[in-house]
């Protein structure tokens, strides 16, 4: 396949201590948006981080679009290629639903996620086991990007980024607050809200949106319909968003306690990884709970 032009990550981080691990004792976490392709390199011996490299993609709309592009990272960068302990792949291409683990089975995959979601074209329809929950995640991911990256990665490893964030979330300093607390975790166009009471977990639903008051609007109807009130909740903002973007604008001049989500601790960062804001990565970060 022709290549159109040079692709670039958007962030490249690591130091020299990459160069003298050893990479087939580490794990590869592998995260995939609409529109963005995602690394970390991980030591669980060590519990730290040593790389991590994001690339994005424009346009974001066309078919096939993020499969070429990722086509392309696979002609650039090397690193990919190394044969690592395991690679986690993950997906943040859509939300899925969450059904309890009482009432699922296995050949109803696809009727439980079709309640609430539409169906695809060329879908492939997974689960996630929710270890810390009695639930279980059900979503859909492109076929044809999954087959090349498990082919790529020669790896069955899959989840759903949904469901690392579900491991992470309690560990937060702020997960019992008494008036509740509402994780959300902002992508370039889509965003989803994690709702807590108590230690319970409330909702998880995720939405699109094109303004900052779009995100104020669903976070409060959501935490007026479970019956918290907004003024009171503790709200942890997660996604590379920027203090002077207009999603924190709107959600600052609206919401009180409005905090950024905490670096996910027990974990140990590169100094370089430390100089970008731990939120912008949460979610890739999450992965490692999961290997």
């Amino acid at each position: 396949m022709p290549v159109a032009y040079n692709i670039h990550p958007a962030f490249t981080v690591d130091d020299e201590t990459l160069l003298e691990t050893d990479l087939t004792a580490c794990n590869l976490l592998v995260l995939v948006g609409s529109g963005t392709f995602s690394y970390a390199v991980f030591d669980p011996a060590a519990k730290k981080f040593l790389a991590l490299k994001s690339y994005q993609f424009t346009p974001r709309k066309l078919a096939l679009a993020d499969l070429e592009m990722i086509e392309q990272v696979f002609d650039t960068d090397k690193l990919l290629f190394t044969a690592f302990k395991s690679i986690l792949l993950a997906f943040n291409t859509g939300g899925g639903v969450l059904v309890p683990h009482m009432y699922y089975m296995p050949s109803m995959k696809k009727e439980f996620l079709h309640l609430a979601k539409p169906e695809k074209m060329q879908e492939a329809i997974l689960s996630d086991l929710l270890p810390a929950l009695p639930m279980v995640n059900i979503y859909s991911v492109d076929k044809d990007l999954l087959g090349f990256l498990r082919k790529e990665f020669s790896t069955d490893l899959v989840i759903h980024a949904n469901s690392a964030l579900l491991q992470s979330y309690p560990m937060d300093l702020d997960f019992y607050a008494k008036d509740g607390v509402a994780f959300v975790e902002v992508d370039q166009h889509a965003f989803t809200m994690t709702v807590y009471a108590g230690g319970k977990l409330l909702i998880q639903q995720e939405s699109e949106y094109q303004t900052g008051l779009d995100v104020v609007y669903a976070l409060v109807n959501i935490l007026r319909q479970l019956e918290l009130n907004e003024q009171l909740v503790k709200v942890k903002l997660g996604g590379a968003v920027a203090t002077d973007a207009g999603v924190y604008q709107e959600m600052y001049k609206f919401i009180p306690h409005l905090e950024w989500i905490q670096r996910i601790p027990g974990f140990h960062y590169i100094t370089k990884m430390q100089e970008i804001p731990g939120y912008y990565f949460h979610n890739l970060y999450a992965l490692a709970l999961c290997v």
